[in-house]
């Protein structure tokens, strides 16, 4: 397995000193007819934090796989072309494996998210889980489209300021508070409180689409008949089969109950919350959404049992 910090071999800057990331995202990508009319003609921008890259290549034929948004590894970058504006390569490959070391929140353009301090965040939230969680969150979000809904879209329709990447802010700010929430409790797993607040509203991502004049955000289908509670679990299902992630499981019970808790709701078949973990995000959650708003009053928390106050 590929290290995310492994360089391609011998292409580095000042000798050795600034290797080139193993990993980018496709930004963009045009193709023209090739030389004598022949094949095609493929110039592409690649972005990592690290590094920023124009590329070209010739191929036989256009490749249907490498859309906006995937992941790619550069394979034959020519040397010479270093300090060229673009660089000639021997071509772009594909990765449709989540690979368990790659931090998605390294790969971020700046046109889905301009404010890089949350980008920032993020990526710290995902160094503290453990390997087998980085795994999950990293299979959950290695879509690109489906990252740049997350990462672009709002928090909610309703009820929650529309600043710009109101998903992603929402996700960071409730998982740093659930941290400090947790801060002294021996008997929390912190992978699973962290990546249960990242992911907690992730499905969103495909509760909300665009309207047709692009002047806003409306319910998608889904969001109207399945909602992102449901999508959520969707998505770590095909993680753990798809992309051979492997949680313990207990610890990925754990999860899934603490992304589904809801008080008041057992005759639903859902379980209201039963561990400290989902208490901590329903707080966390509340807190930071009354937080957005700049609310002023105090929280008035149900005595005795744990609760959840997610809308």
């Amino acid at each position: 397995m590929a290290d995310r910090n492994q360089s391609f071999p011998g292409v580095c800057r000042d000798g050795a000193k600034e290797c080139l990331p193993n990993i980018f995202r496709l930004v963009s990508i045009t193709r023209l007819p090739g030389p004598n009319g022949r094949g095609v003609t493929n110039e592409a921008t690649l972005f990592h934090e690290q590094a920023s890259l124009k590329v070209v290549w010739t191929s036989p034929q256009v490749d249907c796989r490498l859309k906006r948004g995937c992941y790619v590894s550069v394979r034959g970058l020519d040397s010479k072309t270093f300090d060229c504006d673009c660089q000639q390569i021997k071509r772009l490959d594909r990765l449709d494996k989540a690979l368990p070391t790659v931090n998605p929140f390294e790969t971020i353009p700046l046109s889905w998210v301009r404010d890089r301090s949350w980008v920032h965040r993020a990526a710290s939230l995902w160094e503290q889980l453990s390997r087998p969680f980085q795994h999950l969150v990293t299979a959950v979000l290695w879509d690109g489209s489906r990252l740049e809904r997350f990462l672009t879209g709002p928090a909610a329709l309703h009820g929650y300021p529309p600043y710009p990447n109101g998903n992603l802010r929402h996700a960071v700010e409730t998982a740093e508070q659930a941290k400090m929430l947790a801060n002294g409790m021996p008997d929390v797993c912190n992978s699973v409180l962290i990546a249960a607040a990242f992911l907690h509203d992730a499905g969103k991502a495909d509760d909300f689409c665009l309207t047709p004049e692009r002047a806003g955000y409306e319910f998608s289908e889904r969001g109207r008949l399945v909602g992102y509670r449901h999508t959520i679990l969707e998505w770590l299902a095909v993680a753990r089969c798809k992309d051979g992630v492997i949680v313990p499981e207990s610890q990925y019970l754990a999860l899934v109950h603490v992304l589904t808790a809801t008080r008041g709701a057992e005759h639903l078949g859902i379980r209201g919350p039963q561990i400290i973990e989902a208490t901590i995000l329903s707080v966390a959650d509340r807190v930071t959404g009354e937080a957005a708003w700049g609310y002023g009053g105090r929280f008035d928390f149900p005595k005795g049992a744990p609760f959840d106050a997610r809308p």
